[in-house]
């Protein structure tokens, strides 16, 4: 999955969390928890680790945006697989076939997870379970009793390009027209912990002959290594604004005579070089009025979204 794949949704969600307004609806103050595995494994074996949503509220989730994090010096991570919980059925989603619903990204120690949908609610994630699976290799040399967490943190990016900051928020909830909410996240580690592979020889006599099975089991001496429980808390605020009359109807990317979550989705699409826009597309998505298409317009509109801003076009 291209690096460039952004989440409108989790980054309006991320700008909402951050405005001083009050939320509004009860979703937020529901906690869901994100939980990894503890697995064992040996030294140049293989690990498989799940990461689980649970405590899933009646509100479901359609927006996802948080990264995975784990030792790169202790582990080789080669995939992550969607899981059966987030892999709902989301056939109807017509954005899906430019940057699918499950996006995720491996690099220098952290995998990047989004995952979201236009759709309406019978798409979304609404069952507790197995969200995605990590695989890969334990490097070898890697000492016996050796713990090493799988955790949970913020992706690491700006809050928008060119801000500045850095993005101190895990998002989980959803955004749907003029409705969204945050969740608060508990997020429980998991872990792999290395250790060597036992062989056992059993022998039986059955009949007067004897039979031999051995079995291979992996101990894991204890480690003084501390796994810790994270909690992230994050807010939201209801979705509202207007948009500036004219011809032109600025924010409305997908030309549906309306401006929401989907037209960001589209336009942060369109800037990281996944969608080509067609010459009225592209007038709506001038959200900045530079006459201009590109990650600015995608951060503007977001702003509009979650009521930073009133209109657009609006430049600084």
């Amino acid at each position: 999955m291209k690096a460039k794949h952004t989440l409108a949704g989790a980054l309006a969600l991320a700008m909402l969390a951050s405005t001083a307004v009050s939320f509004q609806v009860s979703a937020a103050d529901t906690a869901v928890t994100l939980k990894g595995a503890k697995v064992e494994a040996e030294a140049g074996g293989e690990f498989s680790v799940d990461v689980s949503l649970e405590d899933i509220p009646s509100t479901k989730v359609n927006v996802m945006d948080f990264a995975v994090t784990y030792d790169q010096t202790v582990l080789n991570v080669d995939s992550v697989k969607i899981g059966k919980s987030a892999d709902v059925d989301v056939s109807g989603d017509s954005t899906a076939s430019d940057a699918p619903v499950f996006a995720t990204n491996i690099k220098n120690g952290e995998i990047t997870v989004s995952w979201t949908t236009a759709l309406d609610s019978n798409s979304w994630i609404s069952e507790d379970g197995v969200i995605l699976t990590i695989t890969g290799t334990v490097k070898d040399g890697v000492a016996d009793g050796t713990v090493t967490p799988i955790d949970f943190a913020p992706v690491t990016r700006e809050t928008y390009d060119g801000s500045g900051k850095n993005n101190s928020s895990m998002v989980i909830g959803y955004v749907y027209g003029g409705d969204s909410a945050t969740y608060t996240i508990n997020a429980e580690a998991g872990s792999v912990t290395i250790g060597s592979k036992q062989t056992t020889t059993v022998t039986t006599t059955e009949g007067g002959k004897d039979t031999t099975a051995t079995e291979a089991t992996t101990t894991a001496t204890e480690s003084k290594t501390d796994v810790t429980k994270a909690t992230t808390t994050i807010s939201g605020n209801i979705v509202t604004g207007t948009v500036a009359p004219g011809s032109v109807l600025y924010g409305d990317v997908n030309c549906d005579a309306r401006v929401d979550i989907t037209d960001a989705v589209m336009l942060n699409k369109a800037a990281a070089g996944v969608v080509t826009l067609n010459d009225t597309q592209r007038k709506n998505a001038d959200c900045n009025g530079d006459e201009e298409v590109g990650s600015q317009d995608a951060t503007t509109l977001l702003m509009f979204l979650v009521n930073i801003i009133k209109t657009l076009p609006y430049s600084e």
